[in-house]
């Protein structure tokens, strides 16, 4: 095989051509100095010691190259030198010295740099201030073999950094890792003593200034709450020193912003409705008071507390409970029931059993490719979770325990899906206040006209979805509903409850005269009365499934109502706080869990907010629930699940 030629002979030489034709690669050539126009017959090695001005070997060092190829060359055939000995060192360990040849190199190096000083005529006449930067023409004249020595030492330190701090392998593809990587080699050649951040500057100074920086990128999300009105939300948890949190964040149509966190460690600190008022006031007056629509809380004793303390003082602002708390509360109240409840034990039961018998668990793994999933009461909807894997893994669990049980979870399985199909839309991220109505509406709708269970049976779980939405409505949401383009209707306008729920809400945030001509403008909008429905795409339902797009677009119809209903409609229904958590789960572990709670709560801030900023690169319009009219609509069909393949 053929060797290559270096690349020093096109750079450095006017003309060159092998003594030998019949030899490959570099070889012995005669060549012409580009500098000093002399002629040689050598190889690549004097070729270097000509135009790096250090002479010696049989040739002279070449008086008139520049002095900053010279030192070029010189800085690359050291480097060279360098990555041998470190790929020798990583592949031998750290204990191993360099090898003889990388030494004798070297010693070379350095004997012939001594004696070029001594015996080279040539010496540069200007300082060395004035001399031009080497990093640039290093790079350029930088070997494809060097470059690759280079690359290799890099991973194999990388490699060696991932598996000593425990980091999970599929790091290197995120977006942040690539980053880093390329800001690091575009510094390029630096001093020994730098090793990238310091530890005391990393945890303060740039951790403080990370914060002013992700905060004034937020400007437009702030900006954004003017027009569409945003919701306060509050959830409280614990961390493993059990020091209890409340997670504070403001969330819209554009995303979830962390705001922070409330630290109810101290000692005599009780958690009571006044204590967390105190809190949520401030948050409300920090992002302004006439931009907050809405508190969204869990269903706390202490948060109605809060509540009604809240809308006493801001009369526009009203108490929303979180639905998917809601919703996981109907999920244990059916769960309870009596006819139900052996069931569900009975699944434990054969969860646990199979989990805990490595012979059964054995036998089970044989068949399905799926795992069990055990219950977690903190996971909303977990009864659903565990019938529907259950219900998947029918045939391999009967050639694991033979049993004649799972014809109830067959009967059971339907009525539940439909109530979590009603919890994942709810807990979705974006605005998704003005389906719940009608969502939950016809999940009611789907359960009566269910025959998998028996009509008592049936009744007895639809008293307990009606006893839930009587729990968890509020006059907010029959606004909503009735302001939600894609669900207007002549029927939904004579239901006598929606038409109470809108005018107790307007009674909060207007005075009576903006009431009656509101009250004028919304019926002209319920009869499709006004100049924006002279425009043929106002009633596609491909447009008005998205309530947001329809009221920019088609409000100019409506200009008493429409201010109204984009802050209405743009809310969230549940609380995003759960997410949030998983986030404090891994900055404070069980391994490391020092960190102060005002600590915790800069990372949190930086960690969740640089995940916002970066979702919005690709944020072109308000994020909405609702895309389709197949994303709406619940089949009464129970053996449709329109999220089955989300």
């Amino acid at each position: 095989m053929s060797r290559t030629i270096s690349h020093l002979w096109a750079l450095h030489t006017s003309t060159h051509e092998l003594v030998n034709a019949n030899v490959s690669g570099s070889g012995t050539r005669r060549w012409v100095c580009k500098y000093c126009a002399k002629t040689f017959s050598t190889t690549t090695t004097r070729l270097i010691r000509h135009v790096s001005a250090l002479g010696g070997s049989g040739i002279l060092a070449c008086p008139k190259v520049p002095n900053d190829i010279a030192e070029a060359v010189r800085h690359e055939r050291e480097s060279a030198a360098a990555s041998l000995d470190m790929i020798e060192d990583l592949e031998g360990g750290l204990n191993v010295g360099p090898s003889a040849t990388a030494s004798s190199f070297r010693s070379r190096t350095s004997t012939q740099r001594e004696e070029s000083e001594s015996s080279t005529p040539f010496e540069s006449s200007e300082p060395p201030s004035q001399r031009p930067r080497q990093g640039s023409l290093h790079s350029a004249y930088l070997s494809t073999a060097l470059q690759k020595q280079r690359q290799k030492v890099a991973e194999i330190e990388i490699e060696r950094y991932i598996l000593e701090c425990n980091l999970p392998f599929n790091v290197v593809r995120t977006d942040a890792w690539k980053r880093m990587v390329r800001a690091i080699s575009q510094v390029g050649p630096t001093n020994d003593d730098w090793h990238g951040i310091p530890y005391s500057r990393l945890r303060t100074s740039l951790l403080l200034e990370e914060e002013e920086r992700i905060d004034l990128q937020l400007g437009p999300i702030k900006s954004g709450w003017q027009t569409y009105g945003c919701s306060i939300l509050s959830d409280g948890w614990s961390d493993f020193r059990r020091r209890h949190i409340i997670n504070v964040m403001v969330s819209s149509c554009l995303s979830t912003y962390f705001l922070k966190v409330v630290d109810c460690s101290a000692s005599g600190t009780r958690i009571t409705g006044e204590y967390i008022y105190e809190h949520i006031k401030f948050a409300i007056e920090e992002v302004g008071v006439s931009n907050v629509v809405q508190i969204v809380t869990d269903n706390a004793s202490n948060c109605k507390r809060m509540g009604e303390m809240i809308e006493a003082e801001f009369p526009s602002i009203v108490l929303t409970p979180c639905s998917a708390h809601c919703l996981d509360l109907l999920f244990e109240d059916i769960a309870k029931l009596s006819w139900l409840a052996p069931v569900l034990s009975d699944a434990k039961r054969i969860i646990s059993f199979i989990k805990k018998n490595h012979q059964a668990l054995s036998i089970f793994r044989s068949s399905s490719d799926k795992e069990l999933v055990r219950t977690s009461e903190t996971r909303f909807g977990y009864i659903y979770h565990v019938f529907s894997r259950l219900h998947m893994c029918l045939d391999s669990l009967r050639m694991t325990i033979i049993d004649r049980r799972w014809i109830k979870i067959n009967n059971i399985l339907p009525i539940l899906r439909q109530i979590h199909v009603v919890l994942r839309y709810v807990d979705m991220e974006g605005s998704t206040l003005g389906l719940v109505y009608h969502m939950y509406t016809r999940m009611t709708e789907a359960i009566r006209a269910s025959t998998t269970l028996s009509p008592s049976r049936r009744e007895e779980k639809l008293q307990l979805v009606e006893s839930r939405w009587e729990f968890m409505s509020r006059p907010i949401h029959g606004f909503a509903a009735l302001l939600h383009p894609y669900f207007k209707s002549t029927t939904l306008w004579s239901r006598g409850s929606l038409r109470h729920m809108k005018d107790l809400y307007m009674e909060r945030v207007m005075a009576e005269n903006e009431q009656i001509a509101f009250d004028s403008e919304f019926s002209t909008y319920m009869e499709n009365i006004g100049i924006a429905y002279a425009c043929p795409t106002s009633m596609r339902t491909d447009v008005t499934s998205q309530p947001l797009e329809w009221w920019n677009h088609y409000g100019y119809g409506h200009p008493m109502i429409a201010p109204y209903a984009l802050r209405v409609l743009s809310q969230v229904f549940s609380i995003p706080c759960e997410r949030n958590w998983s986030a404090f789960s891994l900055v404070h572990t069980k391994l490391h869990n020092c960190l102060s709670v005002a600590q915790l709560q800069r990372v949190v801030y930086c960690k969740a907010n640089l995940r916002l900023l970066r979702s919005l690169r690709d944020l072109k319009d308000p994020r909405q629930a609702c895309r389709s009219k197949g994303l709406i609509k619940i089949n009464v069909s129970l053996e449709h699940n329109p999220l089955q393949q989300a």
